[in-house]
């Protein structure tokens, strides 16, 4: 009998060996249909698949699904029973939790290299911010429920303001360059391509987030796929292809930026910016992992803006054994 626990079947075996993940269950996964939500408005996971070759030979379905509006969009969806999968920061699955949104997360991507970071806050041009401490009576913009939010929290945190001091503006990040660069906001806290974006129209970098928290991504899942048999093991072959997507992307980079700019008809300064900025490994949940999201959910907590929380809830380990050499 197929549980959480009996992770992978034996047919995931040959590709898993490659990422030192073990297989435990004859299950394959087959039959099943994972909806998987990616954000922003380019399917830019599902081409990643494609071209790393780990689109064939699926033993189940996916059904991809794009959130323009980032992880509070995803969270919503997953909410309402119709998205099963996805990769957000780890700021939205505080507020599934502080909400009731039965998602955990089931593995984590970590930069490589801890001084790095998918953060930014980016001050306009002609605005003379170049310090956190210059954000003070300055409009700021941010998207609540996501990491930006909570990156402006620290950053001011750090030289003794709150978000008190400044002018606050919920943006989402694909709108916040728009008014940057239009002025209607003196900086933006941002991330990944609209950091490249913003920064080589002009934007100036006042801080990344590495000096304030880990950069930490989470491929979540909803509990009632996380604890249905039929589903084990088709989730922890997304988990495993999704590592080895991650591998083939940092290996093969030059072919990559250039298939990630056609696809979006971005720049390729702007995507090659991006993809080198902060590389990262999908990993298992850690106790690192948590107490950063215990500590993001207690600043939360203090700022009235949601209840405590124990962070732990917001995790499932059951597949942590699969990436055991």
């Amino acid at each position: 009998m197929t549980t959480r626990r009996t992770i992978l079947g034996a047919a995931a075996a040959a590709p898993l060996a490659a990422l030192g993940l073990a297989a435990c269950s004859d299950d394959d996964g087959s039959g099943v249909t994972l909806r998987v939500g990616e954000l922003g408005a380019a399917p830019v996971t599902q081409e990643l698949f494609k071209a790393a070759g780990l689109d064939a030979d699926l033993p189940y379905a996916i059904e991809w699904k794009q959130f323009v509006n980032a992880g509070p969009e995803y969270i919503e969806a997953a909410g309402a029973g119709a998205v099963d999968v996805g990769f957000t920061a780890d700021t939205p699955l505080i507020f599934a939790a502080a909400n009731g949104v039965p998602l955990k997360a089931v593995a984590a991507t970590t930069v490589d290299d801890p001084a790095t970071s998918f953060n930014a806050i980016l001050a306009g041009a002609g605005t003379g911010i170049s310090t956190v401490a210059d954000l003070k009576s300055r409009k700021v913009s941010f998207q609540e429920g996501t990491i930006t939010q909570y990156h402006v929290v620290k950053a001011l945190e750090s030289v003794g303001l709150t978000l008190d001091d400044v002018e606050t503006a919920n943006l989402p990040v694909v709108d916040a360059n728009t008014a940057l660069a239009n002025g209607e906001v003196d900086a933006v806290a941002t991330l990944g391509i609209y950091w490249s974006q913003a920064e080589l129209a002009g934007a100036t970098l006042v801080a990344t987030g590495a000096d304030y928290f880990p950069s930490i991504g989470l491929l979540s899942a909803r509990t009632e796929i996380i604890e249905d048999a039929a589903y084990t093991d088709a989730l922890a072959d997304y988990i495993d292809r999704y590592g080895r997507a991650q591998q083939w992307r940092y290996a093969n980079l030059d072919a990559w930026t250039e298939q990630y700019a056609a696809l979006t008809g971005l720049p390729l300064d702007v995507v090659t910016a991006t993809e080198t900025r902060a590389p990262v490994t999908l990993g298992p949940v850690t106790d690192a992992i948590i107490a950063s999201q215990q500590d993001q959910s207690d600043g939360y907590a203090a700022l009235g803006i949601i209840d405590p929380l124990d962070a732990a809830d917001q995790f499932d380990t059951s597949f942590s054994s699969a990436f055991e050499a």
